[in-house]
């Protein structure tokens, strides 16, 4: 069999979505400054899915920030990899800052967040430790634990039981062979869902089971606690989290990633990590742009209590209006439509025609049959204006879902794309 018969002729859910909805569902394409207000399909559009919390990509002083920067340094010094040639003294200076904020001994800046977060995991694991792992870690983790060669054990999202169960399998079998040890990963926030991670039962079971924690805080690192140190300050644990995790992606729209954590393995991590040793530095234009957003966070931190106002206020509305939002208690909104998948294409083509509203959207595969997931992501550029207004469609959506008025089949929609 030719390699790529298989391709040729596979129909999983994503191969068949591929072929009718790119360029709608799929890959669509937003035009204009990133923001609340751009394009899709030549029309202006209020877009819910923003990686830029804090709103930098339109504060002029970030902007003119960037600007010098990139004059400064261009976009491609260093040259190389950190361990030969790409190491400076900005990246030593980031790095300190980071392990500051996060009250950690030492950081180590990675160029890049998935394959980092990937690469860290299997530097940390040999074949004889064991993961666990809560179910709905980011695709990142997930890809880290499918290169471990040891054992690995999931738990039910944020379910302690289930995670004793895990943590009392695990113990059983290290008995047998004491060399290896416990990584359990979790993250602040969880994108999918919109929860936090249970971090502080979590770390209590610190006392009963030995283990160590790698916290993936993405979605947590500069908007969570009241200087934006991240989802551990917020709950009070820092000093019980062994390895944070933060993204530069999210609250501060940028690039690359950073680990922190006892200064014996962030060097360890600067030795072992594959993705750094043969992968090229982190551009000194995001390196000294982060430590400039860090320092303008610091003189500035009403845009955290904006950014969660903005949150709050729609989360409400939303749920006086009798919106599913599952577990939600962050910035991220996940509103759940039982509906088929007809009656799913057709409230988001609803949405994007009708009331030029854009928000991610998530059916089956990636998350259960018959259910439809819109995923709205507040920034402190959303107005009062465009909650009340995405609220109010929201609305009128539901109520036609009632009513049966998305249950027709618009291939002819496709078609003319």
């Amino acid at each position: 069999m030719d390699l790529f018969d298989r391709i040729r002729t596979n129909e999983e859910p994503l191969s068949k979505m591929a072929r009718q909805l790119h360029g709608y569902f799929t890959y669509p394409k937003l035009e204009g400054p990133l923001g609340a207000h751009m394009k899709f399909r030549g029309k202006d559009i209020l877009n819910w899915n923003v990686n830029d919390y804090l709103g930098f990509t339109q504060n002029e002083d970030i902007r003119t920030i960037d600007e010098e920067l990139t004059r400064k340094w261009g976009l491609s010094y260093p040259s190389g990899n950190r361990i030969m040639a790409g190491h400076t003294s900005i990246h030593e200076k980031l790095e300190s800052i980071l392990a500051d904020f996060t009250h950690k001994e030492d950081a180590f800046v990675l160029n890049y967040g998935y394959q980092g977060i990937s690469s860290v995991i299997d530097s940390l694991c040999d074949r004889n430790d064991i993961i666990i792992y809560d179910i709905q870690v980011h695709a990142s983790m997930i890809d880290g634990i499918r290169l471990h060669r040891g054992e690995h054990f999931s738990y039910q999202h944020n379910d302690m039981d289930s995670l004793e169960k895990a943590l009392n399998k695990a113990g059983s079998i290290l008995e047998k062979k004491p060399k290896g040890g416990i990584l359990l990963l979790t993250q602040g926030v969880f994108s999918s869902t919109g929860d936090y991670g249970k971090l502080d039962e979590i770390v209590a079971l610190k006392e009963r089971y030995p283990f160590r924690i790698l916290l993936n805080d993405a979605d947590g690192f500069g908007i969570q606690a009241k200087n934006g140190s991240g989802t551990a300050e917020h709950f009070g644990v820092s000093s019980q989290i062994d390895l944070y995790l933060g993204s530069f992606s999210k609250a501060f729209a940028s690039q690359g990633c950073f680990i922190a954590g006892p200064e014996l393995i962030m060097n360890y991590l600067r030795y072992h990590t594959r993705t750094q040793l043969h992968s090229k530095a982190l551009p000194l234009v995001f390196a000294e742009g982060i430590i400039k957003r860090l320092e303008y966070l610091k003189k500035h931190l009403s845009l955290i209590k904006k950014l969660h106002n903005n949150a709050n206020y729609l989360r409400t509305a939303l749920l006086e209006k009798g919106f599913d939002l599952g577990e939600s208690n962050t910035n991220i909104l996940p509103i759940y439509f039982p509906c088929n998948i007809y009656e799913a294409l057709n409230i988001v083509i609803d949405l994007r025609e009708n009331y030029n509203i854009f928000c991610p959207v998530l059916i089956y595969p990636f998350i259960l049959k018959n259910q439809l997931l819109l995923r709205l992501m507040p920034t402190v550029y959303h107005s009062r204006e465009d909650m009340d207004f995405t609220l109010n469609a929201f609305v009128d959506i539901q109520e036609n879902l009632k009513a049966k008025k998305y249950s027709t089949d618009r291939s002819d929609f496709f078609q003319d794309l």
